[in-house]
């Protein structure tokens, strides 16, 4: 951009930019120290053919007056055309967002499909036979009950196990409840960092919380999704609080209950929980939000 020269009066200055606009030398007008108007070309190419018109100008004449007129026509039109491509622009962003805001994301969908087959093929956690191939030690199934196996199945040829009790739903109230915080939570996670992120999340969350409701509650029938909701559901809370980039932040009210929810689990009034799972879930979703966030490493360089 170059300037072409300068204007005392304004309003010729106007004339003179909306001319040369019309001649199709398109300018900018500044104002400069003295108060004087300075007019820039924007194409330096075009400097030979705005010097020209500027030799002939007259801010008097009727052809100035008309191209004046024709020029203040033509931004007008543009504007409008402008301002009609933004408006198009910004309702197709808005209706791409709102369809990935309504996408579940991959992982997410995986996890949701794979507990609701189980649901069905268990008969809603009721056939032990087949709720026997996913929980943590395997029961030998016998006429008077079951008879738990050993925990070193694991290790001997059936590691699934670490991992497969999350599947498992007793009830239709159970997995509603879990695949319900599962899409919203998961779905986040995935919208976030990626579905390899959630899904190592996700085995990580049930390893641990599985290994801990075994050890704290022996060898039992426990299942689930509810250890990963409170993993998720912790990451967010924690990584919100700590970490003011992440686009996520968990209401007050919603903490407040989830916590609270927990705390009634050990009393026996909800009925039979597997506390320990949902209290690993929380463990591990709230280690992983504190060291993920920087935190600690911004405390240690201060």
């Amino acid at each position: 951009m170059r300037m072409l020269t300068t204007v005392a009066d304004q309003t010729e200055a106007k004339t003179l930019g909306d001319a040369l606009y019309a001649d199709g030398v398109v300018t900018t007008l500044k104002e400069t120290r003295d108060g004087a108007i300075a007019i820039w070309v924007h194409d330096e190419m075009q400097m030979e053919q705005a010097r020209a018109f500027l030799n002939g100008f007259d801010p008097s004449s009727s052809r100035v007056a008309e191209m004046a007129k024709q020029a203040r026509a033509r931004r007008k039109k543009e504007a409008k055309a402008d301002e009609q491509l933004r408006a198009r622009t910004e309702k197709i962003r808005g209706q791409i967002e709102a369809k990935q805001n309504m996408r579940i994301g991959k992982v997410t969908t995986g996890l949701i499909a794979i507990c609701v087959v189980v649901f069905f093929l268990t008969d809603m956690g009721k056939n032990m036979a087949v709720v026997a191939y996913f929980t943590f030690v395997p029961p030998v199934l016998t006429r008077g009950g079951a008879v738990w196996g050993n925990v070193s199945a694991i290790w001997e040829g059936q590691p699934w196990r670490l991992f497969t009790p999350m599947f498992l739903h007793f009830g239709f109230m159970h997995i509603l409840f879990n695949m319900w915080w599962l899409k919203d939570l998961g779905t986040a996670i995935e919208r976030v960092f990626s579905a390899r992120y959630l899904l190592s999340f996700v085995l990580v969350t049930a390893a641990v919380s599985h290994v801990l409701e075994y050890a704290m509650s022996g060898p039992t029938i426990f299942g689930g999704m509810s250890g990963v909701v409170y993993s998720l559901f912790a990451f967010i809370w924690i990584r919100g609080r700590l970490d003011p980039s992440f686009p996520y932040r968990m209401p007050q009210q919603l903490v407040t209950f989830m916590l609270i929810w927990l705390g009634l689990g050990f009393t026996g009034w909800v009925g039979p929980i597997a506390n320990w799972v949902h209290t690993g879930g929380l463990l591990v979703g709230a280690v992983w939000g504190v060291v993920s966030s920087g935190y600690i490493q911004r405390k240690l360089g201060r």
